[in-house]
């Protein structure tokens, strides 16, 4: 059988798998929020509505009579549903994601280096921070999961996402092709591998020196040495770079504009958004914004706050 997935996509998101029936189910459908509730989401008895955010979100087991409303030979075909008696589970995780869905470990996945994270805040700052405006060319280095772009798909025309982790460039695929995204294309790859410049290139980049098991929660310092000159170069001719990093792995110098804006509190490890524009005039600013439960993710305002002096500097990264 040949699986139309963005067909499977459709029938998951009109089964109730969708944000809005996230927040009604869970009382949120910002994802970095859902783990430390899904204990008591998948002990809820689940109706045919929440049937699907049972399953895929919770981590349920459930029954086929439970899960009549989702194309269950469809899914089992996909490896997006396994069989274990008279239930079945989802060995990944499918997350409703704006107009999409997202594929990525469980969160009670066991820790391993190819282990695709369950999205945390980092990126929804990454998304989040990427301005208005169709660009015709997208890149995503290490893009894991794809989050940012499938949770802002129409800032690109054309979009590729790159990661050297095979199972992440798998997940990716699942999502583009759940979520009918056809101008996502995803290639498993170095960073450094040269590419056709793009308008807008972005990165979430792994923390420097962390040396838990998952590939995306470290890197050594040969990762930034490839990453920054990576980046500038697919950037096209006035094109912009966006990078969410710790503020020790920014380089001392960034040619052109480089505007960074820590929202961790003094004190703690520095996390950033870098706004990067290698052929603007060359300004370096470097700022911090803390976050607020109506702002809690950093955006495009913060760029502009910083570079009007509106915002407290940071001596140093």
């Amino acid at each position: 059988m040949t699986v139309d997935l963005t067909m499977v996509g459709a029938r998951l998101r009109g089964a109730g798998l969708t944000e809005s029936a996230l927040l009604a189910w869970a009382g949120t459908h910002r994802l970095s929020l859902l783990p430390r509730r899904l204990s008591g989401l998948s002990a809820r008895p689940p109706v045919p509505a929440s049937a699907a955010l049972s399953q895929f979100v919770a981590g349920a087991h459930l029954t086929a009579d439970q899960l009549r409303l989702l194309p269950i030979d469809e899914l089992l075909e996909v490896g997006l549903l396994e069989r274990a008696g008279d239930r079945f589970h989802a060995p990944w995780s499918v997350l409703p994601h704006e107009q999409g869905l997202l594929v990525c470990d469980r969160d009670d996945a066991e820790d391993a280096e190819q282990l695709v994270c369950w999205p945390d805040d980092s990126s929804y700052h990454l998304a989040s921070a990427i301005g208005p405006g169709r660009r015709p060319r997208w890149i995503d280095l290490a893009c894991g999961s794809a989050f940012a772009p499938l949770a802002r798909p129409n800032l690109g025309a054309e979009i590729l996402g790159i990661d050297l982790n095979p199972r992440a460039v798998r997940f990716a695929r699942l999502g583009a092709a759940l979520s009918g995204c056809r101008h996502l294309t995803i290639e498993e790859a170095e960073i450094g591998v040269t590419h056709a410049p793009a308008a807008l290139v972005t990165c979430n980049a792994p923390i420097p020196d962390d040396h838990d098991v998952a590939i995306w929660r470290h890197a050594d310092r040969g990762f930034f040495d490839r990453m920054w000159p990576a980046a500038r170069a697919c950037t096209a001719p006035g094109g912009e770079v966006i990078t969410h990093t710790t503020l020790d792995a920014l380089p001392e110098e960034l040619a052109g504009e480089a505007v960074t804006v820590a929202y961790t509190p003094p004190g703690e490890r520095g996390y950033a958004i870098t706004w990067w524009r290698p052929d603007a005039p060359a300004r370096r600013v470097i700022a911090r914004r803390m976050l607020t439960p109506i702002r809690p993710h950093l955006d495009p305002r913060d760029r502009e706050e910083a570079l009007q002096g509106g915002l407290p500097a940071v001596s140093s990264c």
